[in-house]
């Protein structure tokens, strides 16, 4: 019923003028009541927990109160009539006492905010036995309303009588009324009655009669919107052509496809775009013979809204028969065309639609190519993987590539896995693109397989193989990972090892045994292997890494000098900072210092019960040794996690630096926005400070934002 009204207020909205004004405040004003109802009486699940079916004493009580009814009272009083109401679903008795208690609030002396109140809930437990009374409202402006309500929401022969008994007992807002509930319950019977209202001169009237014989939509309502669109064409277009697509969908609905399609064709030659999509589509349902061809002649031609409409209808497209057709006609179709036909078929799994698919890769144009890569994820076969593969690694364009390795990745045929794993056994070119997917699909099927390629001699394969295996590896797989590692050259994929190694062994249940297999590796290796091994060690941590570190680090050997104190700068936490600050010191050899100071700034800033205070003073003492720029950058992205206003102090010394702007705005910003409560002006004078002094989007739009919660806490100090 709420929607009914919505429904009259958009019509009465394309009418402005007095009676436009008269009919929303009448009916605004007439709804305050019954929305106070609505709103005070909803039922709670803990009030239902509380009592199942309410104590008959509370229940005449509640009854009593409801007799007296007045705007502003408590609703509460109510609630074991809602709680009845609930229980009624399961008690036909209870629901027939509920029922004639509320026809009685209806024929008493009761107050109008309670007979309201009465019909709402009649047309959850109402029957035909409660028509009658409602009936007798249904002229009453007052009243109306809300029986109407009632009515709508019991149905059945019974209540559309009744309403349409009452229609020539009413005028004005009434009567329109009437004619929306007629249309709301589709009263075939109503369609003479309606008919003679299209000649009122109340537009309103004319309207809700329009709009209530397309919602009817029977042959004969349908037949008396087309005499109205023929007799009065410029009238009322809007509504009329809604009601009219209206009554061409409920046409299709029951059955009476002639109908519906003399309806639609009658609008298909409309001068609006929107109306004749919507014919159109009504029609690929109404003609079915003709759905085909006009599918096909739609996706091929040049019209985009039509083209538009046959690819949406073709998504939710039951017939197998059409759909097949459809994507074996594809070729024939221009790149608009076989585009809207891949993308509106790319859920499908047919073979029709593979078939398409993959006769569409041979296109030129790689807009297709993806399209039909995309339509493949869904309906490709396990046999098409090797094909896929050679598209993944070999095709021209890159977003092509892209998208086929994608669908290798998303494919859910049975055998996928397996074919893939084929694959992989064989010599091909492509072996690393093969290796890719292994590692996209993250099936620990694969493990085998990509521990077998991270021995290949092929770089490349070697790479993507350990990428695959940072993430699918397991403890099972850590001692031959370092193994790997330990005979991998330097390089990118010796890094790429490298994490495979330190992820596989951080996942060994036991910490005390997560260096274990690293341990072992370096007492048997030498030399370069040694070098590759000590970095992912020291990764770990512990004091059997730690002294195989710092072994390391006074070898003679500079290589393995150099592996040592590399891994001292890739230590996990801040046990080794006093050492790492003595190179940084004292250390001889400039790399050292560098790769320590870095090491030192990174560890005194991980989380832990150290005081803010000595990671400022420790992270400035850092800043004073740091000669190259990029340290001092490092150092100050640092210190802007540190939330002390001696940190956002020194930040700002440098934001006039130009070599160190870069760094220090953004550092100053995250420091200014974690002081914006503690020390608020401070903040604010810096975020003010670095405002025209940066380009980055995200920080100038957050600045703003930071100042308006200062600004609001200074207002509200209690905010």
């Amino acid at each position: 019923m709420m929607n009914n009204h919505i429904s009259r207020l958009a019509i009465a909205q394309r009418r402005p003028g007095a009676w436009h004004l008269r009919y929303l405040l009448l009916h605004v004003v007439r709804l305050i009541p019954s929305c106070l109802v609505l709103f005070g009486a909803s039922i709670t699940a803990a009030a239902w927990a509380q009592s199942e079916q309410p104590v008959a004493s509370a229940l005449d009580d509640a009854f009593a109160a409801l007799q007296l009814l007045e705007p502003g009272q408590d609703l509460a009083r109510f609630q074991p009539i809602e709680v009845a109401i609930v229980a009624s679903r399961a008690d036909s008795s209870l629901r027939a006492e509920l029922e004639a208690r509320l026809v009685g609030i209806l024929t008493g002396g009761a107050t109008e905010l309670a007979k309201d109140y009465a019909c709402r809930q009649l047309a959850t437990v109402g029957s035909e036995t409660a028509v009658p009374a409602l009936a007798a409202l249904l002229p009453q402006a007052r009243a109306s309303y809300m029986a109407r309500y009632a009515l709508e929401g019991i149905g059945g022969p019974a209540a559309r009588r009744a309403l349409r008994e009452a229609l020539p007992l009413t005028t004005g807002l009434t009567r329109v009324g009437l004619v929306t509930s007629l249309g709301s319950l589709a009263d075939s019977d109503a369609v003479p009655l309606l008919t003679p209202l299209l000649d009122e001169p109340d537009p309103l009237l004319c309207e809700a009669a329009l709009v209530a014989l397309g919602r009817i939509g029977t042959a004969s309502a349908a037949t008396e919107l087309r005499e109205f669109a023929v007799q009065r064409p410029h009238e009322l277009r809007a509504v009329l052509v809604d009601a009219l697509l209206i009554a061409g969908e409920r046409l299709c609905q029951q059955g009476d496809f002639g109908a519906a399609a003399d309806v639609f064709t009658a609008l298909e030659a409309s001068e609006s775009e929107h109306v004749r999509a919507a014919a159109f589509r009504g029609l690929l349902t109404a003609v079915p013979a003709e759905r085909l061809g006009r599918l096909i002649a739609a996706l091929g031609g040049e019209e985009a809204w039509k083209r538009a409409v046959a690819a949406d209808y073709l998504v939710q497209l039951t017939e197998a028969d059409v759909v097949a057709a459809v994507a074996a006609a594809i070729d024939t179709m221009p790149v608009e065309g076989q585009l809207a036909v891949l993308n509106s078929l790319r859920s499908r799994t047919e073979a029709a639609v593979r078939q398409a698919a993959l006769r569409a890769l041979d296109q030129g144009s790689p807009q297709v190519q993806i399209a039909a890569l995309s339509a493949l994820i869904a309906s490709a076969q396990a046999e098409d993987v090797p094909r896929l593969v050679r598209v993944a690694a070999a095709a021209a364009d890159a977003t092509v590539r892209e998208a086929a390795f994608d669908t290798l990745r998303r494919m859910t045929a049975a055998g996928t896995n397996e074919a893939v794993m084929a694959q992989l056994g064989e010599s091909l070119p492509h072996q690393p693109t093969v290796v890719h997917c292994a590692g996209a699909r993250r099936s620990p099927d694969f493990v085998p397989a990509l521990m077998t390629a991270a021995a290949s001699g092929d770089a490349e394969t070697r790479r993507a193989a350990f990428q695959a295996l940072e993430i699918m590896a397991s403890p099972h797989e850590a001692a031959a990972l370092v193994a790997l590692l330990a005979n991998t050259p330097a390089g990118d994929v010796r890094d790429a090892a490298d994490r495979a190694a330190w992820l596989a062994c951080q996942r060994i249940a036991d910490p005390a045994l997560r260096s274990a297999p690293l341990l072992d590796a370096l007492q048997a290796a030498s030399g370069d292997a040694r070098c590759a091994l000590l970095p992912t060690l020291a990764r770990l941590g512990g004091a059997a890494a730690l002294a195989a570190v710092q072994e390391a680090m006074q070898s003679s050997d500079p290589a393995l000098r150099d592996a040592g104190h590399r891994a001292l700068a890739n230590w996990p936490d801040d046990s080794v900072a006093d050492q790492l600050l003595d190179i940084a010191r004292s250390s001889d050899v400039p790399t050292y210092r560098v790769w320590a100071l870095r090491a030192y700034a990174r560890v005194v800033s991980l989380p832990g019960e150290r005081p803010a205070e000595t990671t400022f003073a420790l992270l400035r003492g850092a800043l004073d040794l740091a000669q190259r720029t990029e340290d001092k950058e490092l150092i100050l992205a640092r210190l802007g996690a540190v939330r002390l206003p001696e940190a956002l102090a020194l930040l700002m010394s440098f934001v006039d630096q130009p070599e160190l702007r870069g760094a220090a705005v953004p550092a100053v910003f995250s420091s200014a926005k974690g002081l914006s409560q503690s020390h608020p002006e401070q903040a604010r004078a810096a975020l003010e400070k670095i405002q025209p002094l940066t380009s980055d989007p995200e920080i100038l739009q957050q600045i703003p934002r930071v100042i308006r919660d200062i600004d609001a806490r200074r207002r509200n100090p209690a905010r």
